[in-house]
């Protein structure tokens, strides 16, 4: 998922994407729009800068801290992502991707338990969160919970079978149980969908296991 598609997964009247213009929604900070084209071109300093202008004039947006935040972790600025989430939780505490980007910036913090906090309050609103059992399975991973990693992803898998980053995921951790035929397993689905993706994980198969 790319910054803008996480960008517009809601707007301020609360669910779709965002207008493509000020015109078509005029309760929508100038700044917002100005920071999704800067964002689009991959100009995320910049970007920041009119995000979090649009908080200031909409003090009371979860979704304005919300695109604080994922620019920030766009810039690898992840304590100050996870406040800006906090923040977005704080004015919508059912904000189920807030809770997940929120998960992912604590993982990039190495702080792996609060990641599994964020993500599993995340799944208790919203159950069929598919990215979110995804990014739970890598959190427990990270702190060696296996089997409830597995649990995690396969649990993805069940609930949208295409899911290829659980695919991922599973042999990732079955490299790192020295599981290689079930991570094999793992590489030969994603090798029919995804070959970019496949290779990448027989490559780090292949340095595993030294075959």
């Amino acid at each position: 998922m790319g910054f803008l598609d996480i960008i517009k997964k809601r707007n301020v009247n609360g669910g779709g994407e965002v207008a493509a213009t000020p015109a078509e929604n005029e309760s929508v900070s100038a700044h917002h729009y100005a920071g999704l084209e800067l964002a689009g071109r991959g100009l995320y300093a910049e970007a920041l800068k009119e995000f979090k202008q649009a908080a200031r004039e909409q003090p009371a947006s979860a979704e304005a801290q919300f695109n604080v935040g994922v620019t920030y972790g766009e810039l690898g600025r992840f304590p100050e992502a996870v406040k800006a989430y906090k923040e977005a939780l704080r004015l919508d505490p059912t904000y189920t991707e807030a809770l997940n980007n929120m998960g992912m910036a604590y993982s990039s913090l190495a702080q792996h338990v609060e990641a599994v906090k964020a993500l599993l309050h995340a799944i208790r609103i919203r159950p069929d969160y598919v990215q979110t059992y995804n990014n739970l399975g890598m959190a427990y991973f990270n702190c060696g919970a296996y089997s409830e990693a597995i649990r995690a992803c396969t649990k993805a898998l069940r609930l949208d079978p295409d899911f290829l980053d659980a695919h991922y995921s599973l042999g990732l951790i079955y490299i790192d149980l020295k599981e290689k035929q079930q991570a094999l397993a793992e590489y030969q689905v994603l090798e029919s969908a995804d070959k970019e993706l496949a290779l990448e994980l027989l490559n780090k198969i292949d340095r595993a296991f030294l075959r």
